[in-house]
């Protein structure tokens, strides 16, 4: 799944483009700027726009000579479109929920990369950091199947692989001296999941 625009996965179509920006704005938009925000010509977007008035789930008012519009949030399908917008924070919930089920849980957690900043592509791996404690066993049988499970579920949640980064909690130190690449992208996008915040845990890194 393309977390970028993830409804091209049911379809690439100009109408759901124009309902996920309508979803995502606070305030009224004209077709003028929907065509530039989507990326597509004025006259598709007006199209669309025009059928989607018809179909009540877009409200429009004039303003002036221009007309502005927003979506119909009280429309039976609004939230499906709602839904659709954020597959990102649906992917952030069940992540979390999952993590915290763990019998043994990690010392920290997070997303990030491209999902954590929303720039991927269907290509693009789930990125997920994961911290294991020093008292547990890197070959703790459970700790090895709750990792598999956990990429797993990723890849079924979204299409995606999942590229989990796996460290023990007595690496943190040697980071200092490696500073891989990673945690530049956790400290300037972690999205946290569980356990001891990135930033925190990154500080003296």
């Amino acid at each position: 799944m393309n977390l970028s625009k993830p409804f091209a996965a049911l379809s690439p179509s100009v109408d759901l483009e124009v309902l996920i920006v309508l979803a995502n704005s606070t305030v009224l938009r004209s077709g003028r700027e929907l065509a530039r925000r989507t990326g597509r010509s004025n006259t598709g977007v007006q199209h669309v726009l025009n059928r989607l008035v018809d179909e009540g789930l877009v409200d429009r008012q004039e303003a002036g000579r221009a007309f502005l519009y927003t979506l119909n949030h009280d429309h039976l399908l609004a939230p499906a479109v709602h839904e659709i917008a954020r597959p990102r924070s649906q992917l952030v919930h069940r992540l979390r929920e999952l993590l915290g089920h763990w019998e043994k849980p990690p010392v920290h957690a997070s997303l990030f990369g491209s999902a954590a900043r929303g720039d991927g592509d269907a290509s693009s791996d789930i990125d997920v950091l994961i911290v294991r404690p020093d008292d547990l066993d890197v070959d703790d049988e459970e700790w090895r199947g709750a990792l598999e499970h956990l990429a797993e579920r990723i890849c079924r949640w979204t299409g995606n692989h999942a590229g989990v980064v796996e460290i023990s909690e007595v690496e943190l130190p040697s980071l200092r001296r490696r500073h891989p690449a990673v945690v530049d992208e956790v400290r300037a996008d972690a999205i946290d999941l569980i356990g001891e915040p990135a930033r925190r845990l990154l500080a003296n890194v």
